[in-house]
């Protein structure tokens, strides 16, 4: 932050993703809050649900899907204020490559289910 007394305060936000199998959480800090979040949870269901035959039994097939939608500003420009090694050669890049690894599951989780798999010890359940 800009030692000018003009200068505007900032209220930071984050992304903290957490792993029991990774002791380093992976932090996303933002300039601001998000504008807007939103988390939607939709059930998984079978039987009596729209469109199927009103004659079968509503179940339920599995947790529900839930959604989380946010709105964040991601700027670079406090940090290259401060001349920020990082900033000044990638800029926004670290940050949002850090809130896409948040939509995979990690490599060492994906090749160990593949191997529980094969050997017939998990079910894989197609997505939807």
């Amino acid at each position: 932050m800009s030692a000018f007394p003009g200068s505007a305060r900032l209220l930071k936000g984050a992304i903290i993703g957490l792993d029991p199998f990774n002791p380093l959480a992976s932090v996303i800090v933002f300039q601001y809050n998000p504008d807007t979040m939103t988390r939607r949870l939709d059930a998984r269901s079978t039987g009596a649900a729209e469109g199927a035959d009103k004659s079968e039994a509503f179940r339920l097939s599995g947790p529900p899907r839930e959604t989380i939608t946010l709105n964040v500003e991601v700027d670079a420009t406090d940090q290259l204020e401060q001349a920020d090694p990082l900033a000044v050669s990638s800029g926004v890049y670290p940050a949002l490559s850090a809130l896409e690894m948040l939509l995979y599951p990690e490599s060492a989780k994906v090749t160990a289910d593949t191997a529980l798999a094969v050997l017939g010890n998990i079910e894989i359940i197609p997505p939807g």
